[in-house]
């Protein structure tokens, strides 16, 4: 729609103006359908505004990549931008944005996999479902309307867990600065002790005794000088334990040196510079980011790490909005060279850090690299009404789905941990196609079908949020 009007608009200014003028003038921005989102978090993605001149050339592009900026964010099934009431005297044009919002509140039951993929619980654990986590969770994406989210979560079963966190991203210096803050306890009877060929041994006693604890808690501040760049501050508080019968029977280097409890400070600081319009799943623009984390800040004396983690992430479009090559190169190294323990030794295989067709297996390591590579296409990207009976955010829902082709490769620099862990110390590679889908701009789906180079394949399931 809004490509329509800005046609309409190209051809009556090349009419009245004909070669007078080259540059048109921002408005007035009118922001329609935002009930409960605050104007200021939608025009806080925005690179047009009130006052600024661009070439008429340049007003599509650029009205298409705010409007996937807006998209972006998570909080809106729909976004719309035209251009309305242009002025031929003043050579002026108001933006109109219209927007349909998301279903922000999820007081849901949980249950939920303790694994760290579904494929891990499928095949490797074979379907237990002693290995689920059930409770209640309430989530509030956007409390305020300020793009605020808050998370209470409380659940049984596999693992006992009590989270409450919240971010809060328009708190002073005309809205650049933010706060937030978690506190965190959880508790298992059931403990990842050892890897042993790259995969996470399980124990757990007769007496079902608790056998790891964790508690964290500390505040985050953060600051986003302009539409791009992003930069967090971070101070928690860590204090985990286990039962004697872990250091005593299974691994007496889980906290180094028959420990049976660590507790530390740490100090975090993150840095993103994300020119992706789309992140929700980029196919142009590019990503900078970086991590510095002190580990042990000296009051205790349990532990004592430095790491850096930096990456690049870019997509070079070959046929806009439809065919696009992907790549995500990341890196992480431990400054500080002393011995880790080895639930503080993570590497590989965590969170969406997993190379294609290892999903099954974890690379645990103080140093990594990874290579992402991919090879996307858009098979259907529509709006779909639903029925009217709905609520007001569900009567229309984004569906995408994409092809996408992987070739991924890494290496783990592990020197302590290497018993029969055979895939640290070495580089490793997988490929294979995948079906992705995507619900209200938000709810990911992947379907992989992957290989890797020790000669396995299989089919591989995973999910994410991205808010």
């Amino acid at each position: 729609m809004y490509r329509i009007a800005t046609f309409l608009l190209f051809t009556i200014m090349t009419a009245n103006l004909l070669c007078q003028s080259s540059d048109i003038i921002i408005g007035t921005v009118i922001i329609e359908g935002n009930h409960h989102t605050k104007n200021k978090v939608i025009l806080r993605e925005m690179d047009l505004t009130t006052g600024d001149t661009i070439p008429l050339q340049d007003i599509s592009n650029s009205l298409e990549k705010d409007r996937l900026r807006i998209l972006g964010t998570g909080l809106f099934n729909y976004v719309s931008i035209n251009l309305k009431n242009y002025n031929p005297e003043t050579y002026t044009t108001d933006i109109s944005i219209t927007i349909e919002e998301n279903w922000y509140l999820f007081p849901v039951p949980i249950f939920e996999l303790a694994d760290r993929n579904f494929s891990v619980w499928w095949q490797e654990q074979n379907k237990s479902l002693n290995r689920v986590n059930y409770g209640f969770r309430l989530s509030h994406y956007n409390f305020t309307g300020n793009r605020d989210p808050l998370k209470l979560k409380i659940h049984f079963g596999y693992t006992r867990k009590y989270e409450l966190n919240y971010q809060y991203p328009y708190l002073a210096m005309d809205n650049k600065l933010g706060f937030g803050g978690s506190i965190f306890y959880s508790e298992r009877r059931e403990i990842g002790y050892k890897t042993v060929g790259n995969k996470t041994l399980f124990a757990q006693t007769d007496d079902e005794r608790k056998l790891l604890s964790r508690f964290r808690i500390g505040p985050e501040l953060k600051y986003r000088p302009n539409t791009y760049d992003f930069h967090a501050l971070r101070v928690e508080y860590h204090n985990n334990k286990i039962d004697q019968f872990v250091a005593e029977n299974l691994n007496s280097e889980y906290f180094l040196n028959g420990k049976l409890g660590i507790q530390f400070f740490y100090l975090e600081y993150d840095f993103n510079h994300d020119k992706r319009p789309y992140t929700t799943y980029p196919l142009s623009g590019h990503l900078i980011f970086g991590n510095i984390k002190k580990e042990g800040l000296g009051v205790f004396g349990d532990f004592d790490n430095l790491s850096i983690t930096a990456g690049i992430e870019k997509h070079f479009p070959i046929i806009e909005n439809k065919l696009s090559i992907s790549t995500r190169n990341k890196a992480k190294t431990n400054i500080i060279r002393k011995a880790v323990s080895f639930a503080n030794n993570t590497g590989l295989g965590y969170g969406t850090d997993i190379v294609t067709g290892y999903d099954l297996y974890v690379m645990d390591g103080t140093d990594y690299g990874i290579s992402m590579n991919a090879i996307k296409y858009v098979l259907y990207d529509n709006n779909l009404n639903t029925a009217k009976w709905m609520p007001r955010q569900f009567r229309k829902m984004n569906l995408s789905l994409f092809l996408r082709f992987n070739i991924d490769l890494a290496y783990v620099n592990e020197n302590r941990y290497t018993a029969t862990n055979s895939l640290n110390n070495r580089i490793i590679y997988g490929y294979g196609p995948a079906l992705d889908m995507i619900l209200f701009n938000n709810f990911l789906f992947s379907f992989e079908y992957s290989f890797n180079d020790i000669g396995e394949r299989g089919l591989y399931l995973s999910n994410a949020i991205s808010f």
